[in-house]
C-alpha cells in the first residue's frame, strides 16, 4: 500500500483537486499518446537513466514517467499531493515506492536517489525554493526541473483562458503563486534554482503539439484537469465543458484530432 504522509500547505491544496478526477487524468495526460512523452525520454537520456539507476519522480501524477524509467531498468518512487493518483501509479509499476505527500518535505534521507525529477511539478509547491532544495538534499546526482514556456503561444493556456470568468477570484490570484505557469516567467526559474543551492548545467527548450484522438478526449482532459475544478465548482460542469469545446474549436484538425502547440523548459541542475 502507498504510505501516505501530507504536511500542508500546497499539497492539501492541490490533492483533492488533481485527486477528484485521477483516472480521467491517467487515461488522458498521461496515456501512452500523452504530453509528456516526449519530455520523459528527454530526461531519460540526459539524465542517463538505466539499469539500477534510483529515481525520485516530484508531482509523479499516475506515474506514466517512473513507468518509463522503470522499463529501462531504473528503481523507481514517486511522491504526488493526490492519493487518487499515487494508487494508479502504483497499479502501473507495482514495485515502485510511491508516496502521497508534500514535495516541500519528502519522507526519504539525504543522498537516497541518483536523479530526481519533476514534470510540471515544482511549480505547484509554495514554497518554491524549498521543494526544489528537498530535491538536491535526497540527490547525488541531478535534478531535473521541466516547466512550460511562452505562455502567451502555449495551447494549454489558451484553452484555459477563456475559462477564467468561471473561476472564483481567490483561485485564480492563488494560481498565479502556485500553478502551472508560476515558474514560467523569464528569470524566475533561474532565481528559484539559485536559490535552493542549484545550478543549471544542461539546459533545452523543446517545442512539441499535445495531441489527442478527438475533441472528446481533449474535453475529458480540460474537464478533468486538477486547476480546472475550482471552476466547476464555482460555475457547474455543464458552463465548464462548454467553454472547454470553444476554447478547442481552433485547435481541431481535418482529420478530427485536437493539436496544441507548446513549449517547455527542461534544466538538469546540481548543487
Amino acid at each position: 500500500m502507498p504510505e501516505t504522509r501530507q504536511n500542508g500547505g500546497s499539497a492539501t491544496r492541490w490533492g483533492p483537486l488533481f485527486g477528484e478526477r485521477a483516472r480521467d487524468w491517467a487515461e488522458t495526460w498521461e496515456g501512452p499518446s500523452g504530453y509528456g512523452t516526449p519530455l520523459y525520454e528527454h530526461v531519460l537520456d540526459r539524465a542517463r537513466i538505466g539499469s539500477g539507476t534510483g529515481v525520485l519522480d516530484c508531482g509523479c501524477g499516475a506515474g506514466r514517467f517512473a513507468r518509463m524509467a522503470a522499463d529501462r531498468g531504473a528503481r523507481v518512487a514517486g511522491i504526488d499531493a493526490a492519493e487518487g493518483l499515487i494508487a494508479i501509479a502504483a497499479e502501473r509499476t507495482p514495485s515502485g515506492d510511491f508516496r502521497v505527500g508534500d514535495i516541500e518535505a519528502l519522507p526519504w534521507p539525504d543522498d537516497s536517489f541518483d536523479v530526481v525529477t519533476g514534470f510540471n511539478a515544482f511549480q505547484f509547491a509554495d514554497d518554491k525554493a524549498r521543494a526544489l532544495a528537498e530535491a538536491r538534499r535526497v540527490s547525488h546526482g541531478p535534478v531535473a526541473v521541466v516547466i512550460p514556456t511562452k505562455v502567451s503561444e502555449s495551447g494549454i493556456a489558451l484553452v484555459f483562458k477563456p475559462l477564467f470568468p468561471l473561476f472564483p477570484p481567490e483561485a485564480l490570484e492563488s494560481m498565479k503563486q502556485s500553478g502551472m505557469f508560476a515558474l514560467s516567467e523569464p528569470g524566475k526559474l533561474d532565481q528559484t534554482l539559485g536559490a535552493a543551492g542549484l545550478t543549471a548545467l544542461d539546459d533545452n527548450e523543446i517545442e512539441m503539439s499535445i495531441v489527442f484522438d478527438d475533441s472528446d478526449a481533449a474535453e475529458r482532459a480540460f474537464v478533468g484537469a486538477g486547476p480546472t475544478a475550482p471552476a466547476i465548482r464555482n460555475s457547474g460542469e455543464q458552463a465548464v465543458a462548454q467553454a472547454v469545446r470553444d476554447a478547442l474549436r481552433p485547435f481541431i484538425g481535418k482529420d478530427g484530432r485536437v493539436s496544441l502547440p507548446a513549449w517547455y523548459r527542461v534544466v538538469l541542475a546540481r548543487a
